[in-house]
C-alpha cells in the first residue's frame, strides 16, 4: 500500500465514524493544495478527491495526464461546469451524506454544492486532514531534514557573499536564486532579510535598505524539498556589535534552549511556550516578546500544532515544530533564534544544526 493510500485509509476510518458516505477534498486554484497533495501526491491547481469505499479523482484536461502519473486512483476528466459532474459521481456512488473540511472550504463552494446537489447533505467536519498532517512519518521527517540541510547550506553561502552596499532585497534574491539552482522546489515562504532597525519587525520583508557596518542582519529563511518546508532564523553582526546586542542575543539563546528542553510527547503547547517566555520575562523584557514561541511545519510553513500562551494543543510524537523566541527594540534591532525540532517520546530532536551558541560576527570592512 502506498503512503498516500495509507493516509486515505486512516482518513476514511476517521470521517466514516461521523456517519458520512463520502468525504470531499476540492482543490480550486490551490485552495486545498496541501491536503490534496498529502492524500494523493497530486501537485496541480485543480483536482477533486471523492473519498469513499470506492474513491475517485477528478480533474480537468489541463491535468489529466499529470494526474494519471501522480495519483494511484481512477482518474475522471471533467470539462466545463464541473460541479454538476461531481454531483453525478457522488450519486452514482450512492452517497447521501458527504463530509467536507470546514477549515478550507469556502462558504461559496459549500452553497454551490448544496444548490447543485439536491437530495444530498453536505456536512462540515472540522479539519480531519490537518489533524492527520500534524503527526509526521519518518519519511516526512527525512524530507523536512533535507529541506533544513539545504536551508543551512544556503545561509552559509550567502554569508560569504555579503558586501557593503548590498540591499536586503538583493541578498534575499541572491539566496533564493541559489536555492533554485541547488534543487529546491521553491522557497518555503518569502525570505526575510532584515538589517539594523528593520530586524525589530518580526515579519518584515526585505526592501532597498543597505547593509551597514555595526548593525545586525536577521535571516528568517527556508527551502522547500519535495513539498516539505524548512524554517530557520539566525542573526549575524556586521562587525563588532554593541554590548546591548550581545546581551539580547544571550538572553534569546537561553529562551530558545529552555523551549527545546520543554518539548516532549504529552507536553501542552502553552506550557512549552511558558518555559521559554519565563526566561525573557525574568530579564524584564517580557513585553519585547509579543508572538508565540512556535508552530508546526510540514507541507505548509504554518500548520499545527501551535506553541503559544493560548495553545491548548498537546504535543505528539512525530510533530515537527519551530522554537523561535525573540526580543525586539523598535528603531534599534531585533534578535530571534529559530530551530526546527521533532517531538519525540522523551524530548526533542533538533533538526537545525547551524551554530547559535555565540552571535556570529562577520569581518566587515
Amino acid at each position: 500500500m502506498s503512503e498516500y493510500a495509507e493516509r486515505r485509509k486512516r482518513l476514511w476510518e476517521k470521517v466514516r465514524a461521523q456517519g458520512v458516505d463520502a468525504f470531499l477534498i476540492v482543490n480550486v486554484e490551490g485552495s486545498e493544495y496541501p491536503n490534496l497533495r498529502y492524500l494523493t501526491g497530486f501537485t496541480g491547481t485543480f483536482g477533486v478527491l471523492i473519498l469513499a469505499e470506492n474513491a475517485l479523482f477528478l480533474t480537468d484536461p489541463r491535468y489529466t495526464e499529470q494526474a494519471q502519473r501522480q495519483v494511484d486512483l481512477p482518474v475522471v476528466e471533467v470539462r466545463g461546469r464541473w460541479i454538476p459532474q461531481l454531483i453525478e459521481k457522488l450519486q452514482a456512488l450512492g452517497a447521501k451524506r458527504i463530509g467536507l473540511g470546514s477549515q478550507r472550504t469556502t462558504l461559496h463552494l459549500f452553497e454551490e454544492l448544496r444548490k447543485a446537489g439536491e437530495g444530498l447533505e453536505f456536512v462540515p467536519l472540522g479539519s480531519p486532514v490537518e489533524e492527520l498532517r500534524k503527526v509526521k512519518t519518518e519519511t516526512e521527517i527525512q524530507r523536512i531534514k533535507e529541506a533544513v540541510e539545504l536551508t543551512e547550506a544556503g545561509l552559509r553561502w550567502i554569508l560569504g557573499q555579503l558586501r557593503p552596499g548590498m540591499t536586503e532585497r538583493e541578498v534575499a534574491l541572491e539566496l533564493e536564486f541559489w536555492y533554485r539552482k541547488e534543487g529546491t522546489d521553491h522557497v518555503a515562504f518569502e525570505l526575510i532579510v532584515a538589517a539594523g532597525p528593520n530586524s525589530a519587525m518580526p515579519h518584515y520583508r526585505g526592501g532597498p535598505c543597505p547593509l551597514r557596518r555595526g548593525e545586525v542582519v536577521l535571516f528568517d529563511i527556508g527551502a522547500r524539498v519535495d513539498g516539505y518546508c524548512a524554517d530557520l532564523t539566525r542573526v549575524v553582526a556586521l562587525g563588532k556589535p554593541d554590548p546591548e546586542v550581545q546581551a539580547a542575543y544571550k538572553l534569546v539563546r537561553a529562551a530558545n534552549e529552555a523551549g527545546i528542553k520543554a518539548i516532549a510527547a504529552g507536553a501542552r503547547g502553552k506550557d512549552v511556550d511558558a518555559q521559554a517566555r519565563r526566561v525573557i520575562e525574568e530579564a524584564g523584557l517580557g513585553e519585547r516578546f509579543g508572538h508565540g514561541l512556535g508552530h508546526g511545519v510540514g507541507l505548509e510553513i504554518h500548520e499545527g500544532p501551535r506553541l503559544s500562551a493560548t495553545s491548548e494543543d498537546i504535543l505528539e510524537t512525530g510533530n515537527v515544530v519551530t522554537v523561535e523566541p525573540g526580543v525586539y527594540f523598535p528603531g534599534k534591532f531585533g534578535i530571534r533564534i529559530e530551530d526546527l525540532v521533532v517531538v519525540r517520546e522523551k524530548g526533542a530532536q533538533t533538526l537545525s544544526t547551524f551554530p547559535k551558541d555565540e552571535l556570529l560576527v562577520l569581518a566587515w570592512r
